[in-house]
């Protein structure tokens, strides 16, 4: 292996770059637009056609539903077709979906389109971007890369919640369905003429941030991009089922968060405007949160990250529950949501990564995501039931708060079991 530095293999640019900007784009687009921008509909929705908030959030059900089964299989497909016709393939029907949204007149279309939507959601959200990495990027800099292409969704968080909020203040939820549509097509062209699935496809047999044929042979490692075990050994571990369920919980409190702190805050200020602005400064710290625990993941070691950052999230709701009494909490919040916030997006998947390795990295990340779909649907059905029953969402917050402090107990169990059974099934984690 010749010497190189982070930008060049061999003296030729590494277009590794060039990948992470792609993963960049499709969280700054697609994860911001069908995570984050979800919640803006819920009041509009609910007052023109008269149901109760459970009812929309049927709406998310349905299609994390189909997410979840999506999920099962499009790990497969990115490993087996041309990863930018799989990309672009998603992108498209999700927006051909917010289209047909925007000419709903009942709920039940708006339920149908959704789990249509959800089979597009499967491959254009956090799945890109960590395959993406795993194929391009060594284990020495994964963190680092992971976090710059997930910090997109901080990024994107700034640009459009306060411009689709505004086009739903002024034009109406429906002409937001189509301005969510159009941001969504800017992804087209950039999956068409810049994403490429492997290395080798551009020539480079090496990547930056592989450990040297030393550290490889130590680790008995026949080579750094293929090492690991299969999906299958991986289902065999408790480790795997133990972290599974930490992504799972992480992504019941985390997608409550999303589907309905802006609806929460409203009602606490009185001002969709103020808890937008709430909303999106706490979705803003992302961009740092999301490079620092990607940086401490590579420096201080995943394994530690991975028990640390959680008790971030369990201070950002005990704040969200305390603000009904003051709103000084919810400045407090803001700086605790840029570690705990950052969690769902990168501490699973480069604990996947470290646990299992590459060899079929894309296969267990899409079952991984099977783990937070699970989560996008209970984590907001509790909030909206609690609020429902109680007329607040505050018991929910304390739910959501104590769950993240059982999702650090996870991670660490995860990463102390299974050790002896893993090593004999030929893998052996680079620290």
């Amino acid at each position: 292996m010749k010497q190189h530095n982070i930008f060049k293999i061999d003296g030729r640019f590494y277009y590794g770059w060039v990948m992470l900007f792609c993963g960049f784009m499709s969280m700054f687009i697609c994860y911001v637009i069908k995570v984050n921008c979800t919640s803006l509909f819920y009041s509009p929705v609910c007052e023109e056609f008269g149901v109760s908030r459970t009812a929309f959030t049927q709406v998310n059900t349905a299609m994390t539903a189909t997410m979840m089964i999506g999920s099962a299989f499009i790990g497969k497909i990115y490993k087996k077709y041309p990863m930018k016709w799989v990309l672009t393939g998603c992108v498209s029907l999700a927006a051909v979906c917010y289209v047909l949204m925007s000419f709903s007149t009942a709920m039940w279309q708006l339920w149908i389109l959704g789990a249509i939507q959800g089979i597009g959601w499967a491959g254009a959200t956090n799945l890109p971007v960590t395959i993406m990495v795993s194929n391009w990027f060594g284990p020495k800099i994964k963190g680092t890369a992971m976090s710059i292409g997930m910090l997109g969704s901080g990024a994107g968080a700034l640009v459009w919640i306060k411009l689709i909020n505004s086009v739903i203040s002024d034009y109406g939820w429906r002409s937001g369905y189509l301005a969510m549509a159009a941001c969504l097509a800017i992804m087209i062209p950039i999956s068409i003429f810049l994403v490429v699935s492997m290395p080798t496809d551009k020539g480079f047999e090496t990547r930056v941030g592989d450990p040297t044929p030393e550290e490889m042979e130590k680790a008995h490692m026949v080579s750094a991009q293929k090492s690991g075990i299969t999906g299958q050994q991986a289902l065999k571990t408790s480790r795997w089922w133990l972290q599974w369920l930490a992504g799972m919980t992480t992504m019941i409190g985390a997608a409550a968060f999303s589907a309905q702190f802006v609806d929460y805050y409203t009602g606490v200020t009185g001002s969709s405007d103020q808890a937008t602005t709430i909303y999106s400064a706490a979705l803003g710290t992302l961009i740092l949160g999301k490079f620092l625990l990607g940086v401490f993941s590579d420096v201080l070691h995943v394994r530690r990250t991975s028990v640390i950052a959680p008790l971030f999230y369990t201070g950002v709701f005990a704040c969200m529950a305390l603000s009904s009494q003051n709103m000084m909490f919810a400045t407090v919040l803001i700086p605790l949501y840029m570690i705990g916030g950052a969690v769902p997006s990168v501490i699973p998947f480069l604990v996947t990564s470290y646990n299992f390795g590459d060899k079929e990295y894309g296969v267990m990340s899409g079952w991984m995501n099977i783990a937070g779909n699970v989560g996008q649907i209970v984590g907001p059905t509790i909030a909206a039931i609690v609020f429902d029953v109680t007329g607040t969402y505050v018991l929910a917050w304390i739910i959501f708060a104590v769950l993240m402090g059982v999702v650090a107990v996870l991670y660490l169990a995860s990463g102390l079991a299974s050790k002896k059974q893993i090593a004999d099934m030929g893998y052996i984690p680079v620290k």
